[in-house]
């Protein structure tokens, strides 16, 4: 019988190095006139590492609970949710689409000094 310790020795592994650096994670405001585009490209960061959000998954909830009138209501919580948004994120990937409030979003982001980014390679090149 062989003499055990509780001191075994582990045996050494060999440690992986990363080829790559990780991406830096950014919260990234994805804001165009297509919703389904939008959330595409929010998956495509996502999947980069990245955590895209979108006005819309926070106003349409608000405004559906906020009574009878839908559409007055959304536009009483659209702008201030871009808002408090954009005080958080670290980035704007603005899509293609005419609405001027895009086009508002992408001023407040670049006041703030925010990156603003217009395709999504571009957002994902970083």
């Amino acid at each position: 019988m062989i003499p055990t310790s509780p001191f075994r020795e582990r045996p050494l592994r060999r440690q992986r190095v990363p080829m790559l650096q990780p991406v830096e994670m950014r919260m990234i405001l994805v804001a165009g006139a297509d919703v389904t585009s939008m959330r595409e490209a929010s998956m495509h960061l996502f999947r980069a590492g990245h955590m895209p959000v979108m006005d819309e998954w926070f106003s349409v909830p608000l405004a559906s609970a906020s009574g009878p009138d839908y559409d007055e209501a959304f536009d009483a919580v659209d702008r201030p949710v871009s808002e408090r948004l954009l005080e958080r994120c670290d980035a704007v990937l603005r899509m293609g689409g005419p609405p001027a409030s895009d086009d508002v979003i992408v001023r407040a982001a670049r006041a703030r000094g925010l990156r603003v980014f217009f395709s999504l390679k571009d957002a994902l090149d970083g």
